[in-house]
């Protein structure tokens, strides 16, 4: 363990007095190089003699190895056999990008699928869970309304994406009429728009509605 010493008592025919011992530095693995060869989890083949990397003086566990890939949120907790799998267990070149653990998690996705995703995972996911994801993956301006009655919205992917209405990810409707053909027929709106001359409607000025609304609704 770190800090072990090696002792010398240097006898000279019972006459050295013991209390008085020559301490000298030594590297851990002097006195526990079995200890290191035995080790089973995880088995430490490949791993550097600098015990003290991981370990303390106190015992061999716990122990806490230093990543260079940040362990975070959902990830602090799982065993190294988690992300370090084989028999025994493989240590270089784990992957650290998202999908090298995820695919399977990204290639399942109920709802919305994935499919037109990129696979940089943290666009719109946390280390914590995978719910509630934000819409960081949304490309810039790819809506043309990002505040007033909509900005609630923009981080509820079903909101929009909404599978009842058989709403896809990739290239989806971003026109008004998109969502609003239904309630903003031309009958309805008539009346709230007398001070309003040929405005048109439908499907023949999608997005029109943004010239006197640009908020979504005032």
């Amino acid at each position: 363990m770190l800090g072990a010493l090696l002792l010398n008592p240097a006898c000279t025919g019972g006459t050295q007095d013991h209390a008085k011992v020559e301490v000298r530095g030594a590297d851990c693995i002097v006195c526990h190089s079995d200890d290191v060869q035995h080790a089973l989890n995880p088995p430490h083949e490949g791993f550097p003699d600098t015990c003290g990397t991981c370990h303390s003086s106190d015992a061999w566990s716990p122990a806490a190895f230093m990543h260079t890939w940040p362990l975070n949120g959902a990830h602090a907790m799982l065993d190294c056999a988690s992300c370090h799998v084989g028999d025994p267990p493989v240590y270089q070149g784990t992957p650290t990008l998202c999908v090298g653990c995820h695919q399977d998690d990204y290639d399942n996705s109920p709802f919305p699928g994935h499919e037109a995703f990129p696979t940089t995972c943290q666009a719109c996911h946390t280390t914590d869970a995978w719910t509630p994801a934000v819409g960081g993956a949304h490309p810039e301006n790819a809506f043309p309304i990002q505040n007033g009655a909509h900005s609630p919205y923009r981080n509820d992917c079903v909101s929009c994406h909404d599978p009842e209405r058989g709403s896809s990810i990739g290239g989806e409707n971003t026109d008004c009429v998109g969502c609003h053909d239904g309630e903003h027929t031309r009958a309805r709106m008539d009346p709230q728009h007398n001070e309003v001359g040929n405005y048109p409607s439908g499907a023949a000025a999608p997005n029109f509605c943004l010239d006197c609304h640009a908020d979504g609704r005032n």
